[in-house]
């Protein structure tokens, strides 16, 4: 068992939560109960995750219950919150720290588990990987597949040789799409379409894979379950709610 208090100090000093200017609110949303002997971990701040989880003092989530704040708790809000309140649950998160994570981070953990790792920042958020060797697309196609058997969409319009990659999950597929083009990045990795990109792909020559945004920031929260439990031997749980999309 551990203080509430002291498990939230540790999360956010471990995600760096004061660093980033985000338009959500990251950290302890809902205050709970003040120990904890189980922490869940979802990507959504849901009732489907909530009902999954109820059984955990805290849950730990990518996605918040306030976009960027509340100016009524009515509807769909009132319902979480009540669920929230009425079990004494704590709700703690953490959106584009937990992108950004150098470790734990959704990119991070994405580079990392492809085998690739990362060279360089890519935007707020996101990284690139310049590899040493290049690699052929076939390849890349092949790794990429493994690791998301559900991809949505892609555009093999870039090069036959891939040195350098760029990640950055969720809803990559605006500014980010454009910083890849900038940054002659060879292949880009990240959760969502956008209607531009099939052009850009084939006129500017670049590889692209969109994964889907709940596939993408499954990785998060996924890390930071096992960082809890190895710092703090608390039972956990992961609740996944995937939204095909």
């Amino acid at each position: 068992m551990v203080k509430a208090a002291e498990l939230v100090r540790y999360l956010s000093d471990l995600l760096r939560i004061k660093e980033f200017s985000d338009f959500t609110s990251n950290g302890l949303q809902v205050e709970g109960c003040g120990e904890i002997r189980k922490v869940g971990f979802a990507v959504d701040a849901c009732l489907a995750s909530f009902e999954a989880l109820q059984d955990c003092q805290m849950i730990c989530v990518h996605h918040g219950i306030m976009w960027p704040a509340w100016q009524h708790v009515r509807g769909v809000d009132r319902k979480r919150l009540k669920f929230l309140l009425d079990h004494d649950i704590n709700l703690f998160v953490s959106h584009l720290p937990l992108d950004r994570h150098p470790q734990l981070g959704n990119n991070a953990q994405i580079l990392s588990q492809l085998g690739w790792e990362k060279t360089g920042e890519f935007g707020e958020v996101g990284w690139l990987c310049d590899l040493e060797k290049p690699i052929s697309q076939e390849e890349a196609k092949a790794n990429v597949a493994e690791l998301f058997p559900n991809e949505l969409n892609s555009f093999w319009h870039g090069p036959q040789e891939i040195r350098r990659i760029g990640v950055c999950s969720g809803g990559g597929g605006g500014d980010y799409w454009y910083q890849a083009i900038k940054d002659h990045v060879d292949l880009y990795i990240t959760g969502e379409t956008a209607y531009p990109m099939y052009n850009d792909a084939l006129e500017y020559g670049l590889n692209a894979v969109c994964v889907g945004h709940y596939a993408s920031e499954t990785f998060g929260v996924q890390a930071l379950r096992r960082e809890v439990e190895a710092q703090f031997g608390l039972e956990t749980a992961f609740a996944d709610n995937p939204t095909g999309l």
